[in-house]
């Protein structure tokens, strides 16, 4: 059993989530104020001769385009004008949800799977868009914030949550809720114009991304440590380089890697460790232990 299933842990997870303060250096601070400074940037700078939203939209035209695919990361921080709920709930249930997500896996771990979801819920609804004729201009953090709001519901299942600050439910059941109206929408969504005017197709796949994140048991250090990921994917299939065995060298070097892997959970945290790294510093710290032990 890790550590973040311990009842204890996942409680005071909860707490300092709920709490009513505001941590500019949080991951979810940083997202909220990109989003809300691209919003105000379009209302206030541009007109509408030039769209900072569309601009930064995906559209299944940028298929056609593979230069333009760094849409597929914009798309998530840009918002309708024309309706200030879009941006309004997104970032309401970031900030009420996202926090408590954010103190379980971590600052950097929450950036790396939040931009995923952004990414994936982009680029796998404009394929399917296009592969069945319907062109469409994707914009707005829903696929990533229902991708959140499913972890929390996963993580915490049976805490209790208050719809529009009022009806108290269980977590699990606000998950049942927003699965079903994002599968009622997809199929029978309102049509302005002949098309939805809400992704509904984006949110589901932001959801189908957090089970598969859940309990597959994901972890993104590597995207942080591609080198590093690379030099373990080498010892893996092509075996250590062999090198003579140099007692002073030895311990130097072990005592290099337990400061890097020290430095990694101070940057990180703890999570984001490999197996293999784990288990390094568990094997390191028994070796101090005993030098000490042993010492005059």
């Amino acid at each position: 059993m890790g550590i973040h299933d311990r009842s204890y842990y996942r409680e005071d997870d909860f707490a300092a989530g709920l709490a009513p303060s505001w941590n500019q250096k949080s991951a979810v601070a940083t997202i909220i104020i990109a989003c809300v400074a691209v919003f105000l940037a379009e209302i206030l700078l541009f007109s509408r001769s030039f769209s900072l939203q569309t601009f930064l939209s995906l559209s299944t035209a940028d298929l056609e385009r593979p230069w333009m695919l760094w849409r597929s990361l914009t798309y998530g921080f840009t918002h309708s004008t024309d309706n200030i709920g879009h941006i309004l709930w997104n970032m309401l249930s970031l900030w009420f949800l996202g926090r408590i997500v954010e103190n379980h896996y971590g600052r950097a771990e929450f950036f790396r799977s939040y931009l995923l979801a952004i990414v994936v819920s982009g680029l796998v609804s404009i394929i399917f868009r296009a592969a069945t004729g319907q062109p469409t201009i994707v914009c707005g953090a829903s696929g990533a914030v229902s991708f959140v709001t499913m972890l929390f519901v996963l993580n915490y299942p049976n805490q209790t949550v208050y719809i529009f600050g009022v009806l108290p439910i269980q977590a699990w059941v606000m998950g049942v809720l927003l699965i079903a109206s994002n599968l009622y929408g997809s199929g029978s969504g309102v049509l302005v114009g002949g098309q939805s005017q809400i992704a509904w197709d984006v949110h589901l796949i932001g959801i189908g991304l957090a089970f598969a994140y859940f309990y597959l048991n994901w972890n993104l250090a590597f995207l942080a440590e591609p080198l590093q990921y690379w030099k373990s994917f080498r010892r893996k299939w092509l075996g250590p380089k062999l090198q003579a065995f140099r007692p002073s060298e030895d311990v130097s070097s072990d005592e290099a890697e337990a400061d890097r892997i020290l430095d990694k959970i101070h940057q990180l945290g703890k999570d984001s460790l490999t197996s293999k790294e784990q288990k390094f510093l568990t094997k390191y710290s028994q070796q101090v232990r005993k030098r000490r032990n042993e010492s005059p």
